[in-house]
């Protein structure tokens, strides 16, 4: 399936139904990482093990990576995605019943694995039929839907809090919603997800490595400040309901800024607006341990710090589009979630190790050194190489 293929009317029912994959997406991440971190730290467990839980997750979503375009091929994109929903709703719950450790381990695994199958095939779809003209705005509204779902699991959080079955329920349930889109007016609509061999994905890491480098500093902060945020306020002394707030003014900021600094980022070099990312990023993570009440200006600021996190990984995605097609996109597409996801597992495993040996402060060294490092290869690749396309 292609952009020229679908009507108007198509093009619009198939990008609310990848729309609300994502949403699904984002809500499971928004959800799972905030409330997963705050009850293990409730019930004693160690930040270095709240951060090998998340990392669990991320290991779940590299091993499964290299297999979804097979998976999606085999058993068809419709029935494949259904699966993932089901599964990952199905997971929420199991949480909230289980009450060993081990298991909180076993459904981080499931969930994770899929929410990476929502994600990978979402990615693939939106770029494949977004029209040339229109693909950096249409990329833009689905990361900010991402975020949209991201920013609404904390919203659940404050709602119901963080107590008993009822996030688990909301989640579970709003999750299957999202599912409505795709059963209702786009089965017909999804593309066939062409399989992707292993080394075209490995491939990819060379062929892009300011690519490679931006999907890797994306999931690192995003997944570390996603698990630990919440708990770093806690230890400055801020209320637990009152901490998920700057989970969501980050999800928000994703879902406001994006859009902007994607129209931007076609207005010039690319790699000078991921630059610009970069730094404002170190600038948001040096803010942090001032942070000692949750205020417009604190808010405001986590807000800012989002939006320049997930513009990082949007404009990416968007020159993935441009730069690939069919195996090639899906395996571009792949490596490129297979570096977001060791990305989630290298941050959180650092930031709960650096919380340990300095408590809280050493979660602001790891979310300032980890952009610093993506700014100085990015840096490196604009004065080395004049044309974005080579980056």
């Amino acid at each position: 399936m292609t952009p020229d293929s679908l009507s108007p009317r198509d093009l619009r029912r198939s990008l609310g139904a990848v729309y609300a994959c994502i949403f699904a997406n984002g809500l499971g991440m928004g959800l799972s990482l905030p409330l997963f971190s705050l009850l293990l730290e409730r019930n004693g467990v160690s930040a270095t093990l709240i951060g090998a839980n998340v990392m669990t997750g991320a290991v779940a979503m590299i091993i499964v990576t290299p297999f979804i375009p097979a998976l999606a091929a085999r058993f068809g994109t419709v029935r494949f995605l259904v699966a993932c929903y089901a599964i990952a709703a199905a997971c929420l719950i199991g949480f909230r019943a289980a009450d060993s450790l081990l298991l909180w381990f076993v459904f981080r695994f499931v969930l994770n694995a899929a929410l990476q199958g929502l994600f990978v095939a979402s990615e693939v779809w939106i770029n494949q039929i977004a029209p040339e003209r229109m693909r950096g705005r249409l990329i833009a509204i689905y990361t900010a839907i991402f975020s949209a779902g991201f920013a609404l699991g904390p919203g659940i959080i404050q709602l119901l809090g963080t107590q008993g079955w009822a996030p688990f329920i909301a989640g579970s349930v709003t999750m299957m919603a999202a599912l409505i889109p795709l059963i209702v007016v786009a089965r017909r609509l999804v593309p066939v997800i062409e399989h992707a061999k292993a080394g075209a994905m490995f491939g990819f890491v060379f062929s892009s490595p300011s690519a490679a480098g931006a999907a890797l500093c994306y999931g690192a902060v995003e997944a570390c400040a996603g698990a630990f945020l919440a708990i770093y306020a806690v230890r400055q002394g801020i209320a637990e309901t009152q901490s998920t707030l700057l989970i969501g003014a980050l999800g928000l900021g994703n879902m406001l800024l994006v859009p902007f600094i994607g129209w931007l980022a076609d207005k010039t070099d690319r790699r000078h607006v991921l630059i610009g990312c970069g730094i404002a990023c170190i600038a948001a993570a040096a803010f942090l341990p001032m942070i000692r009440a949750i205020g417009p200006w604190e808010l405001g600021i986590v807000l800012l710090w989002g939006g320049v996190i997930s513009a990082i990984y949007a404009v990416w995605l968007a020159h993935l589009g441009a730069r690939f097609r069919g195996g090639e996109l899906a395996a571009a597409n792949s490596a490129f979630a297979i570096i977001y996801a060791t990305g989630t597992m290298v941050g959180p495993s650092l930031g709960g190790l650096a919380m340990d040996l300095w408590n809280p402060h050493g979660l602001v060294v790891v979310l300032a050194l980890i952009p610093a490092v993506f700014v100085m290869v990015t840096a490196w690749r604009a004065a080395t190489f004049r044309t974005p396309a080579g980056s």
